[in-house]
């Protein structure tokens, strides 16, 4: 179905699937009624089946909005992701996502670039990046070696706008940060520029609640899905669409002007 939408109202179908899961009512009452509707009549075909149906959704969804669902659900996106070992690297690239684990991101690159495991920063995503550079500066790291990507919506975009900019320095290893559940796809999309990539998730706030830790799993399973089958982890050859994209050029600390080719 994702398909034959446009990225905004796949957006908007994503956020509002969301929002309707992290409301237990919602997802419940539903059943509920179901449930009794179905209890009311005598006897019918597939009562039974009917009957087993929904008690299993309900149980599964009580099941996935609790700490122990939330942690499997997120341990699913990361069994298969390599431990980060120390190697050294190109570069550190920071995924934005919005106010999640924000101040958690930059601290786990400033630590980064201070062990020198790579020398310079490129923190990437609209409304993010600018966030990310400012507290990665205030923990010491000089602007001449940090590049701001400001304009990426999605996980494409931040691979797209990042493999102009980080192919011109050559960049070819990079360390990525971001949480948890969202770095087993971005991971993929990286690797699909032919960078060799070196996981670093942070891990996501305990305050967040367990609803909603599952919430954000269940949309990374849905990615990525949503990629493979559009070919997105599939290697590129980056030929197509140009994109102007402001950044600030780690070398002399000014911004400057560069494109970004879409696959």
């Amino acid at each position: 179905m994702f398909l034959f939408l446009s990225l905004r109202q796949w957006g908007q179908l994503k956020y509002a699937l969301f929002n309707w899961f992290i409301e237990p009512q919602q997802v419940l009452l539903p059943l509920l009624a179901v449930l009794l509707v179905t209890l009311c009549f005598r006897s019918f075909s597939y009562k039974g089946l009917l009957l087993r149906s929904v008690c299993a959704l309900g149980i599964t969804y009580l099941f996935l909005i609790s700490p122990i669902g939330a942690a499997v659900a997120t341990r699913g996106l990361t069994f298969f992701l390599p431990s980060d070992i120390g190697q050294s690297a190109d570069a550190i690239v920071v995924l934005g996502r919005g106010s999640l684990a924000e101040q958690t991101r930059a601290q786990a690159a400033v630590q980064l670039w201070q062990a020198k495991r790579a020398p310079v920063i490129l923190t990437t995503g609209r409304g993010e990046a600018a966030r990310l550079s400012a507290h990665i500066t205030q923990l010491g790291v000089p602007l001449r070696a940090q590049l701001i990507e400001p304009n990426a919506r999605t996980t494409e975009e931040n691979a797209v706008r990042s493999f102009d900019l980080l192919h011109t320095i050559g960049v070819n290893r990079l360390i990525l940060i971001t949480d948890q559940p969202h770095m087993l796809r971005s991971v993929l999309t990286f690797q699909s520029f032919g960078f060799q990539v070196i996981p670093h998730p942070v891990t996501i706030s305990p305050s967040l609640p367990a609803i909603e830790e599952t919430a954000l799993a269940l949309r990374e399973y849905v990615g990525l899905v949503s990629y493979a089958l559009i070919g997105r982890f599939q290697p590129r050859t980056v030929s197509v669409a140009v994109l102007e994209t402001p950044l600030i050029n780690w070398r002399t600390g000014t911004a400057r002007q560069i494109s970004s080719q879409l696959p």
